[in-house]
């Protein structure tokens, strides 16, 4: 029980670290639950979303900080 725990720790201390550029919005849990055709599914589309919405931000930094 103690990596669940941990799962939701992070996820909630996450709630005051991401930039709101790069949050989900209704919108976009919306269209998660329609594109999904299971709960499996739609945590799977949830992680890809997340995922490229990190590698946005990152690029963002990127190029702020004269990297890319």
């Amino acid at each position: 029980m103690g990596r669940v725990k941990n799962t939701m720790q992070l996820i909630e201390g996450a709630i005051r670290e991401i930039d709101v550029r790069y949050d989900m919005s209704v919108g976009n849990i919306y269209d998660i639950y329609e594109a999904s055709s299971n709960s499996v599914d739609m945590i799977c589309n949830g992680f890809r979303f997340g995922y490229m919405q990190g590698m946005k931000a990152a690029r963002a930094e990127m190029k702020k900080a004269g990297i890319a």
